[in-house]
């Protein structure tokens, strides 16, 4: 059993080794050297000769520019355009929005209080009163009936059910765990202790 474990083993063990040794004095000083002679000098190259002039010609020909037409020529524009174009007219709409709003608007008003509000009152009630009437019907004829049928029917039957498998199923199974299952499980044990199978076991 031991020897083709060794033969297994061994040679795996050995390539492990030789791969640590390769990692170690191999491919991590070739990934320090390619690290320090290529990619920092390609990223200094990057960021000197190409990222910063790019950055510094974009500031300079696109965002100093688009700050300085934004303050002095849209900021003033956009002020002048509110105060003497937006202001004026949007008072003059209110103004004839509030000439044509205040007699719609009592109109409205007269409207909801003489005719709309009476109505929706007095269907209020009619709605009040049918939900108190179909809960009073629904109490009489489904909630009684049920409260009856549980009381003298399914009560007293669930009762006798309930007395009947404390008598009969509550003792055969106590019976059937200590006479039968019990006595197996125990007889299970001591065949596997005889066999050396419990060893295995967790």
């Amino acid at each position: 059993m031991t020897v083709p474990l060794l033969i297994i083993v061994l040679p795996v063990r050995l390539l492990w080794e030789a791969l640590k040794v390769i990692g170690r004095y191999v491919l991590r000083p070739l990934g320090w050297l390619l690290h320090n002679a290529l990619v920092r000098p390609v990223a200094w190259i990057l960021r000197e000769l190409l990222w910063r002039p790019i950055r510094w010609a974009v500031r300079v020909l696109v965002v100093l520019p688009l700050r300085w037409a934004g303050r002095r020529i849209l900021l003033p524009l956009g002020r002048a355009i509110l105060r003497y174009v937006l202001v004026p007219l949007l008072s003059g709409f209110a103004w004839v929005v509030m000439l044509v709003a205040r007699p719609v608007g009592r109109a409205l008003a007269a409207l909801w209080r003489a005719v709309l509000w009476p109505v929706l009152a007095a269907f209020g009630r009619l709605l009040a009163h049918a939900w108190r009437l179909a809960g009073v019907i629904l109490h009489h004829l489904l909630v009684r009936p049920l409260k009856f049928v549980w009381r003298m029917v399914l009560k007293p039957v669930l009762r006798a059910v309930r007395q009947v498998w404390r008598a009969t199923a509550v003792p055969a199974a106590r019976w059937f765990r200590h006479h039968v299952r019990e006595p197996v499980r125990a007889a299970g044990r001591s065949v596997s202790r005889a066999l050396g199978l419990d060893a295995w076991r967790p």
